[in-house]
């Protein structure tokens, strides 16, 4: 039997009158690769566990653009963005959390040239400051006073050791 995540969309937040404080961008990969869904629920967890808020965009988040500005298509890049842009804008989006470090670089140093201003978080920082928080705690005590080394390419491996060191 499959567990059940609480993934809320900014829209139904919305609708409820609600306005989470961080948006969970889900990336490209995170939504239809299949071993980076698995990073992504995982995450998803470790957000539930911590009591974060926050919303993914769901149907309404698009591709970020970065691989046509990589292949230099400026044009479609910039469709891409400013897509983008009015929706986490008409959200009012402050800060953002992903799983993608592609997209963390293009919505971090590329978004604001063209009007979206937001604090970009990768989340394997973000995990470190819900476990100097307080708000994950780590199993091993062992662990508790060894600094964690993030390598975004072993990230899946990351997340899994992250999901079994921590009280969840």
């Amino acid at each position: 039997m499959s567990e059940q995540l609480n993934v809320p969309t900014m829209e139904q937040m919305m609708a409820e009158g609600k306005k989470p404080e961080y948006l969970f961008w889900v990336g490209s990969a995170g939504a239809f690769d299949d071993r980076a869904k698995k990073i992504t629920k995982a995450f998803v967890k470790l957000l539930n566990k911590a009591n974060v808020d926050f919303a993914v965009l769901g149907t309404e988040e698009s591709d970020s653009g970065d691989a046509a500005k990589r292949a230099g298509n400026e044009f479609l890049f910039q469709m891409q963005a400013v897509t983008n842009i009015e929706v986490m804008n008409m959200y009012e989006v402050k800060k953002i959390i992903t799983t993608d470090p592609h997209d963390y670089n293009t919505i971090k140093n590329e978004y604001p040239g063209l009007g979206g201003n937001y604090e970009v978080f990768h989340h394997t920082e973000f995990l470190s400051q819900l476990i100097s928080q307080g708000k994950l705690k780590v199993k091993n005590q062992n662990l508790k006073e060894k600094k964690l080394l993030f390598m975004i390419r072993v990230t899946l491996v990351v997340l899994t050791k992250y999901l079994k060191l921590l009280e969840i």
